[in-house]
């Protein structure tokens, strides 16, 4: 019957996972406009209704939850937080600290006047004790190593240095994961492009996995591609040298793509590196890799304070790594599975 439908089955009839679907069905602006409305759509075909008991029972427990503010918690970055990355990230840490008791609060390092040492005196008189290094803009950021007072934890490696605690995603994991279901689908020539900015960014390891998946798959030995594929000659060129039968790239280069004259999945497949649901220009109707940058942020606040509760002060003698791994998302841009 349609009042029995949920939004798990929402979610296998538009090929995205459920926690995206609860958000389009709530409206919420993390995702675009385009993909709630194509949910929503979707979910109004299927006949869905929510079950007015359970929205009513979620409400008052929500109303009547205590949500002690215990202390604040500091999330660095280098940046005003304005693209669409960098809201869902902080957006989504600040509702997991929230939910734990804590008030996330947000510190740019380029503000003019702000410094480091400014930024300490700060968290020092009003008493925060926990940080949570965000997401910088350049790759391979260094700061220094005066964090004896603090319990910190680095969101991803854009923060190079110091040899922080961190929540990162599973990249290696997820590329080998990502390369399976595209050989399942009977790719076999895959041309992986990773600009050099990303393979810093995630310390090879998505490189690394690709050359694993085609020695562990005999497959023939196709050289990572970090050159720029900004006209569809270079790309055309590119897909013509290698006899490649799928790429897996960013959304930049789809849209080079989609102008060779290709076929896309006719003549070539094409599956998005990272899927990003919070992107305002995200193809969603391409296949890719979610690499689910909001749940690694919710778990970056849960490690932080955790390693609060343990009061892990300064750095770790022996760093420590909380992985998140991502799924893949179907879609129209690669051969139906069985």
């Amino acid at each position: 019957m349609a009042g029995n439908i949920t939004i798990k089955d929402i979610a296998q009839k538009a090929g995205v996972h459920f926690s995206t679907v609860s958000l389009a069905l709530r409206d919420d602006p993390r995702l675009s406009q385009k993909t709630r409305e194509r949910i929503q759509q979707i979910a109004h075909q299927m006949g869905y209704v929510p079950n007015a008991a359970m929205k009513a029972l979620c409400a008052y427990r929500e109303a009547n939850r205590p949500h002690p503010i215990r202390s604040g918690l500091a999330y660095l970055s280098d940046n005003d937080g304005t693209t669409a990355f960098h809201q869902a990230v902080f957006h989504e840490a600040r509702e997991q600290a929230a939910r734990l008791g804590y008030n996330l609060q947000h510190f740019n390092l380029r503000e003019p006047g702000v410094t480091l040492e400014r930024l300490r005196s700060i968290w020092w008189n009003s008493g925060l004790k926990g940080v949570l290094i965000g997401a910088f803009t350049e790759a391979g950021t260094t700061l220094d190593h005066l964090w004896d007072p603090w319990i910190v934890v680095a969101y991803g490696y854009s923060v190079e240095k110091p040899d922080f605690n961190r929540a990162i995603q599973d990249h290696f994991t997820n590329m080998l994961q990502h390369l399976a279901i595209l050989r399942q689908r009977g790719y076999r020539r895959i041309g992986l492009h990773l600009s050099r900015g990303t393979n810093l960014r995630t310390h090879g390891l998505l490189q690394g996995a690709y050359l694993l998946d085609q020695s562990q798959n005999h497959a023939p030995r196709i050289p990572l591609m970090s050159d720029d594929l900004d006209t569809p000659e270079k790309m055309l060129a590119w897909i013509r040298d290698k006899r490649l039968d799928l790429v897996i790239a960013g959304g930049d280069e789809y849209y080079v793509l989609q102008k060779t004259g290709l076929r896309i999945p006719e003549d070539i497949g094409f599956s998005l590196l990272s899927w990003k649901s919070y992107e305002p220009d995200n193809p969603d109707h391409c296949a890719g890799f979610d690499m689910k940058a909001e749940v690694l942020a919710s778990s970056a606040v849960s490690f932080l304070v955790s390693q609060i509760h343990e009061n892990a002060y300064g750095l770790a003698r022996v760093p420590k790594s909380l992985m998140v791994t991502g799924e893949f998302h179907d879609g129209v841009t690669i051969r139906p599975g069985n």
